[in-house]
Parts: structure tokens; C-alpha cells; sequence
């Protein structure tokens, strides 16, 4: 596949903005995927509105996990937008290297945040599991600096490269911008960052909040008694490992991708699209991690029932004449 560096001034070759219609087709799928995506991520947030069970600091991770699924979201929609709609070539650099950059780095940059909070998550439920501490009342000003300090660790990073030239911006023949790592050395680096530390460490903690449940389990076991607070705990890991198992296999196919595969051939489309679906699915596997979101369901599943089994009713009502004497 043919391609051209980007470079920050007007020696670069024009750039078009608008997709082929090869890659808009490729992008049919995704689109539909997004727009339910929305549409799922909508009812998730209206129960923000309606009930105040959800609004507790303890549930501030799941809800900065989730703002990064909307951002994704949002990218997706803005560059379809402005890609399928700008039928000609611009002449303005500054707007087709904000359009590039967020085409190329954006997604990384998300992705990248994304997993850092879901390790920040893991860590707070480790220490109320087994420590019984909860951080998110004794240690305010410590979320607050590790929230900044996710946010802007990854932005850094990323930028740091492209400002010293260890990764580059291109536009392949296909019209799509792309970031790449000029060695092999910073490919193995972004790889570490973006996917091998974040993820070993997850498994560290949940390893360490498994064997905490084993050993009281066994202790407890000794003495027939198994407390309500140590089954909530089993629960808490039980619905941890399998949202982390559903997340990762359906979102480390695209950040290992990244790194390696451009363009629009087979394998980015089948990553991205699950990287899509993994963002639909994400409000009902991480609203399964808290019991909250659980009672509003039932407590809905419940309204739904009744509503339906009255209209049935209503329905099976006949009404009698009333005969003249």
C-alpha cells in the first residue's frame, strides 16, 4: 500500500479529506454498531437521572470508564461525519492535521486511558476487599491527583513521541491517517504501555484479591460460618474476572493492531468492529459489577411485567350488557 509522510508544514502533499467509497463501505458496520452503542450508553446515563442509588463516589471509575466509551464514540461519529460529507480537496493544513491527528492518535490515546482506569477500578475494589478500606472516602484528594495523572500520563506519552519523532503521521493511498513507530524498539515500548503493563497488572490484582478470598474462605470453612460481607466479596471478584476476560478478548485485538497493521485490509476491520461492540456491551458488563445496577434492573424488569401482565388483563376484560329487566 502506497502512503506519504505528514509533516507540521505545507511540504507534505495535499491531503484529501473525504474517505474513498471503498472505506466508507468498510465503515457501513461500524456506523450501525456505534449507533446502538449510543443508544445502550443513553438508557445507561438516564438512571443517573432518575435514580439516586447510582450517584455514589464509589461508582466514579465505572462512570470515567464509560465517558471514554462516549469520547469513542464521539470520534467516530465526527471524523464519519467529516470524512463522508467534505467532497474536495483542502488547501488548509492546520484543518487536515487536526482532522489526521485525531484519525490517528485519538484512538490510541483513549484506548490507552481507558485501561489505566479500569486498573485504577481494580485496585480501589482490591483495597475494600481486602483491606475494608474505602478510598474513595478516606483518600479524596489522592482520586483526584491519580484522575489527572491518568488523563494526562497517556496524553505525554503519545505526544512526546510525535514532538521528538519516534512515531510519524501518514496518509495511506486508501485516504486514512495513520500514526506509525519509526523502529522497532518504541513498537515494543508502546506495546509495554498501552498493553503488556496495564494488563499484567490487572492480572496481578486480581490474582492477589483471588487468593484473599481462598484464604478466608478456608479459614471460615473451619468454623462453618461464611459472613454476608465475604460472599459480597466473592461476588465483587467472581463478576470482575469475568467482565475483565469478555473485555480484554474483545478489546486487545485492536490495540495490538495498532501497532503493527494501517489501513483498511481485513484484520483492522475485524478489530476495530470489535472493538465497537466491546463499547456496546460495556454498559451492561461493568453496570454487572455493582449490585446497584442490578436492583434498578430487577426493580424495571419488575415494572415491566406488571405493565405488561395489566395490559393482558385489561385485554382479556369483557365487557356485559346490562340486560333490561
Amino acid at each position: 500500500m502506497h502512503s506519504f509522510e505528514i509533516s507540521n508544514n505545507n511540504t507534505s502533499p495535499i491531503l484529501t479529506v473525504t474517505w474513498k467509497q471503498s472505506v466508507i463501505e468498510s465503515q457501513r458496520l461500524n456506523l450501525i454498531v456505534c449507533i446502538i452503542a449510543s443508544f445502550i450508553h443513553a438508557l445507561f446515563w438516564l438512571q443517573l437521572v432518575f435514580y439516586p442509588l447510582v450517584r455514589q463516589k464509589a461508582l466514579q471509575w465505572i462512570y470515567a470508564y464509560l465517558i471514554v466509551d462516549i469520547l469513542l464514540l464521539l470520534r467516530f461519529f465526527l471524523l464519519y461525519i467529516v470524512r463522508t460529507t467534505y467532497h474536495s480537496y483542502t488547501p488548509n493544513v492546520l484543518w487536515t492535521l487536526v482532522v489526521c491527528y485525531i484519525e490517528a492518535a485519538v484512538d490510541n490515546y483513549l484506548n490507552i486511558l481507558g485501561v489505566y482506569i479500569l486498573l485504577a477500578l481494580n485496585i480501589s475494589r482490591y483495597m475494600q476487599i481486602a483491606h475494608n478500606r474505602n478510598v474513595y472516602d478516606k483518600h479524596p484528594q489522592w482520586l483526584i491527583l491519580f484522575h489527572l495523572s491518568i488523563c494526562l500520563a497517556p496524553f505525554l506519552f503519545l505526544f512526546i513521541q510525535f514532538l521528538v519523532g519516534w512515531s510519524k503521521l501518514k496518509q495511506s493511498d486508501d485516504d486514512l491517517c495513520d500514526s506509525y513507530s519509526v523502529n522497532l524498539y518504541i513498537k515494543v515500548l508502546n506495546i509495554f504501555v498501552a498493553f503488556a503493563f496495564p494488563i499484567a497488572s490487572n492480572i496481578f490484582v486480581i490474582t492477589l484479591s483471588v487468593r484473599h478470598v481462598r484464604v478466608m474462605s478456608t479459614l471460615r470453612g473451619s468454623v462453618h460460618h461464611v459472613s454476608a460481607r465475604e460472599k459480597y466479596n466473592r461476588s465483587l471478584v467472581i463478576q470482575f474476572l469475568v467482565f475483565y476476560i469478555v473485555w480484554l478478548s474483545l478489546w486487545s485485538p485492536n490495540v495490538i493492531s495498532y501497532q503493527f497493521i494501517t489501513g483498511t485490509n481485513e484484520i483492522t476491520l475485524i478489530t476495530r468492529l470489535l472493538n465497537f461492540i466491546e463499547i456496546a456491551l460495556d454498559p451492561i458488563i461493568v453496570g454487572a459489577l455493582d449490585v446497584r445496577f442490578w436492583q434498578i434492573w430487577k426493580e424495571l424488569c419488575s415494572n415491566f411485567k406488571c405493565l405488561h401482565l395489566r395490559k393482558r388483563v385489561q385485554r382479556s376484560i369483557k365487557v356485559v350488557p346490562a340486560h333490561k329487566p
